[in-house]
């Protein structure tokens, strides 16, 4: 199942898709920092997503931890992402995925300009297909193969940022699916921490799909801006309201806590880097 509030909520949600320009092997075209660390926190709970690179900054991996901070249980559940790379700088060719207990081997497929087209997953019957229309980002997700349970994610890119997202899931067997999502977003001149080109150009989508549907957190790997607003159409989110979320930078000027609260009810994230 999608993750949908605390993803949503506060987070720019997009983070994959932004701007699709050529790869630059090796060189980072983004905030100039690589981050170490998002880490996202709600009344009761904590969610971490850390990152590791090659010496080509290539991410190696991925890992989620979610915390319970209210009832002493100090770790809920860890899914961690384990990048396959052959040599020199070209994007993974798989990756292996734990949680829970169970580790799932998955293969990637990428199209002539080096973008990810396709994830499969032999085991389980997983399949996501990714596609790129218009200069925006499509998803389809089918969790068994089939399209009776699956999602479906359109971002709609303006100006290297996502402007817009809409999420439709499936309905009762036989009927097309609805949507259950649409939000947009406002973006302040601020850097995004987790934008770099050749990897949200390579990966990105797939990035975006491995936390929204895994443990959620703070993780934005696509827009090249950092978001300063969110407002739309999704269960959790008062029709009518704009969320606007406060931003402070380090001695480096880089951006270091995105918070909101609506209603009373808030969240915080906080970026680390290398």
């Amino acid at each position: 199942m999608k993750k949908y509030l605390l993803f949503f909520l506060i987070l720019c949600v997009m983070a994959i898709w932004s701007c699709h320009k050529s790869n630059s092997s090796g060189s980072s075209s983004g905030s100039g920092y690589y981050v170490s660390s998002a880490t996202s926190i709600t009344a009761g709970t904590k969610i971490v997503d850390s990152f590791d690179y090659d010496s080509a900054h290539r991410l190696t991996q991925f890992i989620q931890t979610k915390y319970d901070t209210s009832t002493g249980t100090p770790v809920l559940t860890v899914a961690s992402t384990q990048f396959t790379l052959a040599a020199g700088t070209t994007p993974p060719t798989g990756y292996v995925y734990s949680i829970n207990g169970n580790t799932l081997v998955h293969t990637l497929s990428y199209d002539n300009q080096s973008r990810i087209i396709k994830d499969t997953c032999p085991t389980t019957g997983f399949v996501a297909y990714f596609t790129y229309p218009n200069g925006n980002i499509a998803t389809t997700v089918l969790f068994d193969g089939t399209a009776i349970d699956n999602q479906i994610d359109t971002l709609y890119i303006s100006g290297g940022n996502v402007a817009t997202a809409n999420t439709w899931l499936p309905n009762n067997a036989g009927t097309a699916d609805s949507l259950q999502g649409s939000l947009k977003f406002g973006y302040s001149g601020l850097a995004n921490p987790m934008y770099h080109s050749t990897i949200t150009n390579s990966i990105g989508p797939l990035l975006y799909i491995l936390t929204v549907d895994g443990l959620s957190g703070g993780m934005d790997p696509v827009s090249q801006k950092a978001s300063n607003s969110l407002s739309g159409k999704i269960d959790g989110l008062p029709q009518g309201v704009t969320i606007s979320f406060s931003q402070s930078t380090d001695s480096k000027g880089r951006l270091s806590v995105l918070s909101a609260s609506v209603f009373g009810i808030g969240e915080t994230i906080l970026f680390n880097y290398y």
